[in-house]
């Protein structure tokens, strides 16, 4: 009796191991294998810039009008605010600081949490519409697919080119590069920046430019209006290093120049480069990330593999010793009956 109850036991063990197996597998990963709910991050860059000192601009000090090769620190804040499914709202802002200016950029973007996309839902007021990756690439990207990437100086989307494999900092990545140029439509930069110069400045400025840029705008200056207004383009390349596991970026470095244009004849011609500025993430942002996604597939890979497999072999395990039992219970001889025994 004992026996056929412990194998029935075991019996029940083991079918409740792999169903528990399959449910980790099938149902707990593809939950979990999506932005986290809780993702926050400070990655900070660091390098060089050029910048415009509208002060002296203004005044018309053109010797001081350009502060070259200042150093320059972008402080940047990423982190998801909340969740609704598969929904993410997740938040970039940063804060640009050089030569005594500090200047806030805010962006608000609704992510689907796998593809890490723009949302097709209906996330609300104050998200900026978008397409395209904005703060990482999904989990396990994949080298052949076809990323976009979205510029927020722009507001536009870029093909993100791969260029290889690598490793950083003892971690698996992927190399894309990003080239993005086109109107400035950052309120943030914009709203630093003059919208317009009398046109005596901006001829002043014209006599600093390259001899085939004053050629190409010969007597032109003469028909424009007094003050000349400005259309600011921005050219912006990245280069990075993402995660071959997480997708986070674990490296990356950026490349921006912004350019002052005033339109002739429908065409722009650059009159002042603005903002130049030739930054790369910290020694510490590049650790910190390569320890975060380290911790992170740690946990990922304890849960999507090690855990199903374990279950799993428990599971079986578990059955094979309740068949075992059972089968020596089917086969042991049967006890002799008392009432068959004569005694003499």
């Amino acid at each position: 009796m004992f026996v056929r109850r412990s194998s029935t036991i075991f019996l029940a063990v083991g079918v409740l191991f792999i169903a528990l197996a399959a449910l980790v597998r099938f149902v707990l990963v593809p939950t979990l294998s999506k932005l986290p709910g809780d993702l926050d991050v400070n990655p900070v860059y660091e390098g060089t810039g050029t910048l415009l000192n509208a002060e002296a601009l203004q005044t018309g000090d053109i010797a001081n009008m350009i502060a070259s090769d200042v150093p320059v620190t972008i402080d940047r804040h990423i982190y998801v605010s909340s969740t609704d499914g598969d929904t993410a709202i997740a938040h970039d802002d940063s804060i640009l600081a050089a030569a005594g200016l500090s200047v806030p950029s805010n962006h608000t973007y609704a992510l689907d949490r796998k593809t890490m996309d723009a949302t097709n839902s209906d996330a609300g007021e104050g998200i900026e519409p978008h397409s395209g990756m904005t703060i990482a690439l999904p989990l396990q990207p994949d080298p052949s697919a076809s990323y976009k990437y979205y510029d927020a100086t722009t507001r536009t989307t870029v093909p993100m080119t791969y260029l290889d494999s690598g490793t950083v900092v003892g971690r698996d990545v992927l190399n894309y590069s990003v080239e993005a140029k086109g109107i400035l439509r950052d309120p943030a930069i914009a709203g630093t920046l003059p919208p317009a110069l009398p046109k005596a400045l901006v001829g002043s400025l014209a006599r600093l430019l390259p001899a085939d840029v004053q050629q190409s705008l010969g007597g032109a200056l003469g028909q424009l209006a007094d003050p000349v207004p400005f259309t600011y383009t921005a050219a912006t390349r990245i280069n990075l290093a993402a995660d071959q596991t997480l997708g986070s970026p674990i490296d990356a470095q950026l490349n921006q120049e912004i350019l002052a244009n005033v339109e002739i004849g429908g065409q722009l011609f650059p009159v002042l480069s603005v903002l130049s500025i030739d930054a790369a993430l910290t020694d510490q942002s590049i650790s910190d990330a390569a320890a975060s996604a380290k911790s992170q597939s740690i946990q990922l890979n304890l849960i999507s593999v090690v855990t199903p497999i374990v279950l799993f072999l428990l599971g079986v395990l578990a059955l094979l010793v309740g068949l075992l039992r059972r089968r020596l219970r089917s086969v042991a001889p049967s006890p002799v009956s008392r009432a068959n025994v004569s005694v003499r």
